[in-house]
């Protein structure tokens, strides 16, 4: 059976105090992984949190009144936003697509 010699094995060592070893070890029994496994799964699952956090918009109860006040009365559109209207209905109405 031949393995795969270009396989990422990236590795990492680190040092946890015995309160956090433990919390560890009943964790991982409940779900039933092995150690590497259940590293892995809660670093990608607090990873994947963590960037959901930071790349999340906010907005403010300014921004919010401002959003559903241009819904709620929308702009004039001008002749550039009516050209290009134009020309989106001119693209999805030929082959070029």
């Amino acid at each position: 059976m031949q393995t795969d010699t270009n396989k990422n094995n990236d590795s990492i060592k680190i040092r946890i105090d015995s309160t956090t070893a433990d919390l560890m070890e009943r964790a991982r029994q409940y779900v039933k992984l092995d150690k590497s496994k259940f590293i892995r799964q809660s670093v990608r699952e607090k990873a994947a949190a963590i960037i959901a956090e930071h790349e999340k918009t906010r907005f403010t109860t300014d921004d919010w009144i401002m959003f559903f006040d241009m819904l709620d009365n929308p702009h004039t559109p001008t002749d550039r936003m009516k050209k290009a209207a134009e020309k989106y209905k001119n693209i999805l109405s030929s082959d070029e697509v």
